[in-house]
């Protein structure tokens, strides 16, 4: 009988001990997490769309554009994009290194629409992006799509609205099968002069 009460009491206790274990593991676990601050969540994630008219008179959002996110951070795919990872149209692939004109970057997207860059860029089109989904009604940066794009790339600025102290610039590169590949970069102020158009 001793050794029958001995067996369940041990079983308990190394059930118990286990169950401390791995409570203590999980708030371990929940420290790390959420003891120190995500660099990707840092940046809010910023709409973005190409727009009918220009930043002077932005019309109706004609193609919708990824959330312009902090590198690296997963953003929301829009206009049946299948991912937010950034490709290079020329097919060189992405070097893991920044380039160093990117390391001022902090937040950027890269969108295929399906459109012709050369239906866009004869001008009456703009990107306008957003501070956030729920402050969609301000406006950071916009920059109308106009020039001549050079070997099918068609790089324009994106000024500063509103004192946001974001600026930047959108490349568009005409893939050659009706549709283009539109990557944002933005970057802070910092206090230094804001670029003008």
């Amino acid at each position: 009988m001793t050794k029958r009460r001995f067996l369940p009491v041990t079983f308990i206790a190394a059930a118990g001990l286990l169950a401390l274990t791995l409570m203590a593991g999980g708030r371990a676990a929940a420290q790390e997490s959420y003891g120190t601050p995500s660099t990707d969540s840092a940046e809010t994630a910023h709409p973005a769309h190409i727009h009918s008219g220009s930043c002077a008179a932005l019309g109706d959002i004609v193609y919708p554009l990824t959330d312009v996110a902090a590198p690296g951070a997963m953003s929301t795919p829009m206009a049946g994009m299948a991912s937010p990872v950034p490709t290079m149209a020329s097919g060189a692939g992405i070097s893991a290194t920044p380039s160093a004109e990117d390391e001022d970057v902090v937040a950027e997207s890269t969108t295929t629409v399906q459109v012709a860059l050369a239906d866009i860029s004869a001008g009456g089109f703009a990107i306008n992006v957003h501070e956030s989904m729920d402050q969609i009604q301000n406006y950071i940066a916009c920059g109308d799509i106009t020039g001549t794009p050079a070997n099918n790339v068609l790089q324009i600025p994106l000024n500063e609205l509103n004192s946001s102290g974001y600026y930047g610039t959108a490349e568009l590169t005409d893939n050659g099968d009706g549709t283009t590949t539109v990557v944002v970069k933005l970057e802070k102020t910092g206090g230094m002069a804001t670029p003008t158009s």
